[in-house]
């Protein structure tokens, strides 16, 4: 079934999440990286495919290491699926972590 837009990118493969989300949670030079280039973040880590579905938008900030730890389940469900165009790993302003 097709509806006339692109497909999604496919989403991460399990072992490349636990990596991208270790390094978020406890590497600040990577953080700091994967903020100026998510693609350059994501290659370090061997990724290979588009990454555009994980670019951050203007001015957003990535998600503190608690609150990436804090949804790290949720947070790998939604990496391991296809991408949307909005980055999981960004901070969402008035989301509660718990």
């Amino acid at each position: 079934m097709t509806n006339g837009s692109k497909t999604p990118p496919a989403g991460l493969n399990p072992k490349q999440v636990k990596s991208l989300l270790d390094k978020l949670e406890t590497d600040n030079e990577f953080r700091a990286q994967f903020e100026q280039s998510p693609e350059q973040a994501m290659r370090s880590l061997g990724y290979t495919d588009s990454v555009e579905c994980l670019s951050l938008k203007p001015g957003a900030k990535l998600a503190s290491p608690d609150a990436i730890r804090a949804q790290r389940a949720k947070l790998e469900s939604s990496l391991v699926l296809p991408h949307t165009q909005v980055c999981p790993l960004e901070r969402q302003e008035g989301h509660s972590t718990k």
